[in-house]
């Protein structure tokens, strides 16, 4: 018999039980070390981001909140984790990984990176296809994958 659950018709409600079973699984990982997801985000951003950070370019390319940022910026920073300094112009801050929070980070990531391997694995060969689906809803730019010609 079809299951004709409310939950199963609606893609909204796909896509928003999709979400929280991933941050679920994340959050397992990341109570271990007493860091919230948006902070691991930071913090990866701020590893992918090599050059000097502000508040707002660690919004955009993770894109989380400006105003949650500053919140876990403030957090992270308690953690001793980063280092906010003045910039030149006194108005923002550059935003420094310590060495103890690369650390932290390098020791999550694998971990991370394995459980989102475990959750979408299961895509196969449709990852990169169900990853445009999700930019295009979100009205952004979607990558195409050449396809081999026989």
């Amino acid at each position: 018999m079809a299951d004709t659950s409310l939950s199963e018709k609606k893609i909204g409600l796909l896509i928003w039980h999709a979400s929280n079973y991933w941050q679920t699984k994340l959050r397992l990982i990341l109570n271990n070390y007493s860091l919230s997801l948006n902070e691991y985000l930071i913090l990866e951003t701020l590893n992918k981001n090599l050059e000097s950070s502000f508040q707002s370019k660690i919004s955009s390319f993770s894109g989380i909140d400006e105003s949650v940022v500053s919140v876990c910026l403030k957090s992270l920073e308690k953690k001793s984790l980063i280092k906010r300094t003045v910039d030149y112009d006194n108005r923002k801050k550059v935003i420094t990984i310590l060495p103890v929070g690369q650390k932290l980070f390098d020791e999550i990531f694998p971990q991370i990176n394995q459980q989102e391997n475990n959750i979408f694995d299961k895509l196969q060969d449709e990852k990169l296809n169900f990853c445009n689906l999700l930019k295009l809803i979100l009205g952004k730019k979607i990558r195409i994958k050449a396809g081999k010609f026989l």
